[in-house]
């Protein structure tokens, strides 16, 4: 099977979709299927990121950090909601155009939160399209036009209501060979011998909120004084960050690592006794499944799909958004308890080898394939026949 992922962002940025997505390809390729990725990188700056071998890169304009930047600024918001729908227009114009061109064409295309893709396709090819939250009412009618919508977490659950069609339920997966409590850790190289770690590992953007975190951090450092923070990861907020972290007084127990290559993420979960997320929103996010397979207690805001992966006193504990002080309570409480933590680390393990698996993934996946292309087939072949 021939199959092209069009995944906007691969170039620029990592975040939970484009590692899934990652993954998916790999596993496919693994099955023998022959699997292309379509990226985009801005008009006049360079790609950021290495890409996966092969991807094909195309220039569009690239607007999402400025969105991020200022999204919550009054007045800017439907301004920059049009601005980001352009330059993902843009993009899937550019991507079907160049699958227009191939020798081969793929036999199906699978577009990462790219609503407009069926609607622009070409050649009637089969349109798979995934679905990471709901969708802004502009792009309704154009899911209608695609052959399969997939999701997994909140998005699985809630969106075929609100779509008013099927959405098939492809649950992610992570590697447990990669992420494992065993091996090397940061905690000597960092001068955390013999301290209690609290780990973030996300995207710096609005939307991940790392700000509770360290809000959170300040409340519960003076209940563990022991007690540090890690926070793995890049985005335009940064320096936003960087000066709470001053005005907070935890320069001395807070560090912004920056963005750090997913295969080189292991070792930094290994470094923490609990790991944080403090999402606004997380359809279900990669992150909480690698904790989890890292052996670490996962503490998170009760947002999204974060129930289909941590049960609240059995893989951590889930907080009201936007809570810093029961956020804090909760990672101070994995800190301190550590016969509660160590039970706690031996289930995370247990649960992710057990549930999670990228090839059960990739085959509940490929199974849609299949399907649609099967379905598109017959509907070409009544046409013929008509």
């Amino acid at each position: 099977m021939r199959v092209t992922m069009l995944v906007r962002c691969l170039s620029m940025m990592h975040g939970g979709g484009e590692t899934r997505h990652l993954a998916w390809a790999r596993a496919l390729r693994s099955a023998g299927d022959e699997v292309t990725i379509i990226t985009g990188r801005p008009l006049f700056a360079p790609a950021r990121y290495q890409t996966d071998d092969g991807a094909i890169v195309l220039r569009s304009p690239y607007l999402r950090e400025l969105v991020y930047r200022y999204q919550k600024t009054r007045g800017f918001g439907r301004l920059l909601s049009q601005a980001l729908h352009a330059d993902e227009e843009w993009f899937c114009r550019s991507a079907w155009h160049h699958i227009a061109r191939v020798p081969q064409p793929p036999d199906v295309v699978h577009a990462h939160a790219l609503y407009q893709a069926a609607r622009l396709r070409r050649h009637g090819i089969p349109t798979v399209i995934n679905l990471p939250g709901m969708p802004h009412r502009r792009y309704i009618a154009d899911l209608q036009r695609a052959d399969a919508l997939v999701a997994d977490g909140w998005a699985a659950e809630h969106l075929p209501a609100a779509l008013g069609r099927p959405v098939d339920h492809v649950p992610k997966g992570v590697d447990t060979e990669l992420f494992r409590p065993d091996g090397p850790d940061k905690r000597a190289e960092l001068g955390l011998a013999g301290r209690r770690v609290a780990l973030v590992v996300s995207r710096l953007v609005p939307i991940k909120n790392v700000a509770l975190a360290i809000d959170a951090m300040a409340e519960a450092s003076t209940a563990q004084p022991n007690l540090a923070m890690l926070v793995v990861g890049d985005g335009p907020l940064r320096a936003e960050l960087e000066a709470r972290i001053a005005a907070l007084g935890l320069s001395a127990r807070v560090k912004l690592v920056g963005r750090i290559a997913h295969e080189e993420l292991a070792v930094w979960y290994r470094s923490a006794d609990v790991f944080v997320l403090p999402s606004e929103f997380d359809n279900s996010p990669n992150v909480a499944l690698e904790a989890m397979a890292s052996g670490v207690p996962v503490v998170a805001t009760d947002v999204g799909g974060l129930r289909e992966y941590v049960q609240p006193g059995t893989n951590g504990d889930l907080v009201p958004a936007g809570d810093a002080p029961a956020l804090a309570r909760a990672i101070a409480r994995y800190a301190r308890d550590r016969d509660l933590s160590s039970a706690t680390r031996l289930r995370n393990r247990e649960d992710a080898v057990a549930r999670f698996s990228w090839t059960r993934s990739a085959q509940r996946l490929r199974a849609v394939y299949e399907r649609v292309i099967a379905s598109r087939g017959d509907v070409d072949r009544l046409r013929a026949s008509a």
